[in-house]
């Protein structure tokens, strides 16, 4: 049978964790010429930036549409015929056509069952029923974490024999700013105090969402603000509503003024954010992954994450675990690393040999193997 080209549900190319998976497996898969052709699906404005970095056989068909969006599942049949060869479909969230065969889908977490609210039920019923739909049409479905396949295999038992655990990646920009702050560290340049800005900083990579538990982020600062004047918390993550609550949160804590509030920035100015940081905090009640813990080991910052299901499984030893929903502990974690030098360089120097194998060259290939196989 001849090679088929690849069709990629392409609607979240930037913001947040995904469009990061999605366009580091693309650019990979590329390289590695893993398919004669990709096709990218969605809307071509938004594709444009990424579209035009890539180097291989890609082009970019129109879907109307964003995420968690109905008509998707009814217009991907007329999407198929645009790419006019035979292909294989692979849905990089949930979210995606049930009957596109032959198709495989990345499961990277049931965060979109939980939550509150006044719609909250109803999204939950047509969120399992829109899930449940894609893991009985995929041929195989991806996630990246042994937490993540035991949590889907509890509520979708007919995915146990499907699922296939493909760790993500950390991009090469992020090891390079990790060599970079070795070296500069190592001219004498202490860069855990924000080289090249006016103070101090703690940092999170998340999305201003409930489950992300930033306001553990936000009263462990508190405590530390009180002990260091010049220290800032920098929280970098699409906003949602819940980003009210978090700046009401700081505001009552009397730390609004020194929390900064990021979005939209490039991957080389996130990597100068992770490597001028004195630590990244990681307090998420649920993650699918946690791929922001590897960029900053990889740019040489520490990581205090919480000791809740995946991370322990991806950070292993070499990251500071505290005790979930403690922002007393998490504080202490912190203190530690900013007084204790030796701990410090410890702590840095295990992340780095920890994140070296993740690599989206080598997620890529697995990703490819899978698809191909369908």
């Amino acid at each position: 049978m001849a090679e088929r080209a690849l069709l990629v549900d392409a609607r979240a190319p930037y913001g947040s964790g995904l469009g990061r998976y999605l366009r580091e497996i693309v650019r990979a898969m590329l390289v590695q010429r893993a398919f004669p052709e990709i096709v990218l699906a969605g809307d071509a404005h938004a594709l444009a930036p990424f579209a035009r970095e890539l180097e291989g056989p890609v082009r970019v068909v129109p879907l109307h549409g964003g995420r968690y969006h109905w008509r998707v599942p009814f217009e991907w049949e007329s999407i198929a015929r645009a790419v006019g060869v035979p292909h294989v479909s692979w849905f990089p969230h949930w979210d995606g056509a049930w009957s596109a065969a032959p198709m495989a889908m990345t499961f990277h977490d049931l965060i979109a069952l939980d939550g509150s609210g006044p719609h909250a039920l109803a999204r939950r019923v047509i969120s399992r029923a829109w899930m449940a739909r894609m893991v009985q049409g995929s041929g195989a479905i991806l996630t990246a974490s042994r937490h993540s396949a035991a949590m889907i295999t509890a509520s979708f038992p007919e995915a146990a024999s499907k699922l296939r655990i493909v760790p993500h990646g950390v991009s090469e920009r992020f090891f390079a700013a990790g060599a970079d702050s070795a070296a500069r560290a190592g001219a004498g340049v202490h860069l855990g105090a924000n080289a090249g800005a006016a103070a101090p900083y703690l940092l999170t990579v998340a999305n201003k969402r409930p489950h992300k538990r930033l306001e553990v982020a936000i009263r462990a600062f508190a405590l530390l603000a009180r002990e260091d004047q010049a220290l800032r918390l920098v929280m970098v993550g699409e906003r949602f509503a819940h980003a009210d609550v978090l700046h009401a949160l700081a505001r009552s804590l009397g730390v609004a003024d020194r929390v900064d509030d990021e979005i939209g920035l490039t991957d080389e100015r996130l990597a100068q954010r992770y490597a001028g940081a004195e630590a990244l905090l990681v307090p998420s009640r649920d993650e699918g992954f946690g791929m922001v813990a590897l960029e900053s080991m990889a740019c040489g910052t520490p990581v205090v994450a919480v000791d809740r299901a995946p991370l322990p499984e991806v950070l292993g030893t070499a990251g500071v675990l505290v005790p979930f929903d403690d922002p007393a502990a998490m504080a202490q974690a912190v203190r530690r690393l900013r007084t204790d030098a030796v701990y410090r360089a410890e702590r840095v120097a295990g992340g780095h040999l920890h994140v070296a194998p993740f690599t989206w060259t080598r997620a890529a290939a697995s990703t490819a193997e899978i698809l191909r196989g369908l």
